[in-house]
């Protein structure tokens, strides 16, 4: 505890006033290794031996047997002395040097790379001219693409949903918004894929005179373009595009029945896959998508074995159900219909055939009359009597004339 408290005392007093400290030391009953006249510690070389010793310092020192204490303690403070230099030469050698920052590489350009990238288009020459055109013209390419793919979506959602439907029998005419960067050649695609669906194009905002902005700002700008549909381009669209009417009913009915565990728990799970699967889907066909699972769940099977003939199918849709007679008509007329009953918009013939073929089997079934009238499929049928392609007028007509002599004998 003394040594303690002298150690506590010690680094308490100033560096400047440590110069009798081998007197005090001394005076406290302490055996000093050191001689006692060196000089004071005030500047001295031996301040740094002495804080940076401490365990020699402040342990009191057992004298030898020969008595040679200044001797051993010399010899043990030269050892640790060559010792610190040693570790020190040792640290500086194995110190890593440096670190440079690193070099950058050289660009590295060919002189052709440098006129194509620093030389005017103008100067390059024609090649350069018609590499850049055929660029331009690729570029217009992806988009237009991409234009067709947002007018698919956009027609299935017109499909889908009913207010849709009855905004193009109120209005005429729907419009799709697109946008893509300004061009001449682009605006030029976007009329011509216009003009072949029989659609209009109109620039968003009542911009039809683009050609007013300044051709900086035309060419740094995102264009917004406006296409109208109306029942005509719509037929059209659909003729072109057959698959975005209606999912595939063999892989529809794949999929439904694929969730038939979980259509009872969870109807929603079902609908999402749906929707990932094919898009935007009308509400009947939803309905009839459920219909197959809740079959496949109890076991029972449609017509034809288990998963069906899809070839079979496509040529004639299977209709069995009242979920089948409710898709039939939404089909046939998917736009809903005139003022004189007949179909707004008419499906093309590689869709209206199968299902027109499909639906001779309701002349057998006994609520013949309720099916009709519950989903106006009476009308729907007999506005393609006048299809354009003779073979769908053809099997229209048969089928109305099956189910009136249905209605008699019955």
């Amino acid at each position: 505890l003394n040594v303690a408290f002298v150690a506590f005392r010690i680094l308490c007093i100033p560096i400047a006033s440590m110069g009798d400290l081998a007197a005090r030391l001394r005076g406290k009953g302490l055996d000093l290794p050191w001689d006692a006249s060196a000089p004071s510690l005030h500047g001295s070389a031996n301040a740094g031996s002495l804080f940076g010793t401490s365990s020699s310092l402040f342990a009191p020192s057992k004298p030898s047997s020969d008595g040679a204490l200044g001797a051993s303690s010399s010899h043990a403070k030269a050892k640790r002395t060559a010792a610190s230099a040693g570790a020190v030469r040792g640290s500086s050698a194995a110190a890593p040097a440096p670190l440079s920052a690193p070099t950058p590489a050289p660009l590295g350009l060919s002189q052709a790379e440098k006129r194509s990238l620093f030389t005017p288009l103008v100067e390059q020459g024609q090649s350069a001219i018609k590499q850049e055109q055929q660029r331009q013209l690729q570029s217009q390419g992806d988009l237009l693409k991409g234009v067709e793919a947002t007018l698919v979506r956009w027609v299935q959602e017109c499909l889908a949903r009913d207010e849709k439907r009855d905004k193009l029998v109120e209005k005429g005419m729907l419009k799709c918004r697109v946008q893509a960067k300004w061009s001449d050649g682009l605006d030029e695609s976007l009329k011509q894929l216009a003009r072949g669906y029989g659609a209009k194009l109109a620039v968003d905002g009542g911009k039809e005179n683009a050609e007013k902005h300044p051709e900086w700002l035309r060419l740094a700008r995102n264009e917004k373009w406006l296409i109208g549909f109306d029942a005509a381009a719509f037929e059209t669209f659909l003729a072109a595009h057959p698959e975005t009417l209606d999912a595939p009913c063999p892989q529809l009915r794949v999929l439904a029945e694929g969730h038939a565990e979980s259509v009872s728990k969870s109807p929603q799970v079902l609908s999402d896959a749906l929707f990932a699967r094919f898009g935007p889907l009308r509400h009947a066909t939803m309905e009839r998508a459920r219909k197959f699972a809740l079959m496949a769940k109890r076991g029972a099977k449609r017509k034809g074995g288990p998963g069906g003939q899809p070839e079979e199918e496509q040529r004639k849709a299977r209709i069995e159900w009242p979920e089948d007679v409710a898709w039939a008509a939404v089909t046939l007329a998917p736009m809903g219909l005139r003022p004189t009953g007949e179909p707004l918009v008419r499906v093309p013939a590689s869709a209206a055939l199968p299902i027109l073929e499909g639906l001779g089997i309701l002349a057998s079934m006994p609520d013949l009359v309720r099916l009709l009238r519950d989903h106006g499929l009476g009308k729907v049928v007999s506005g393609y009597r006048h299809h354009p392609k003779p073979e769908v007028a053809k099997v229209a007509k048969d089928l109305v004339s099956s189910w009136r002599a249905a209605f008699k004998e019955k």
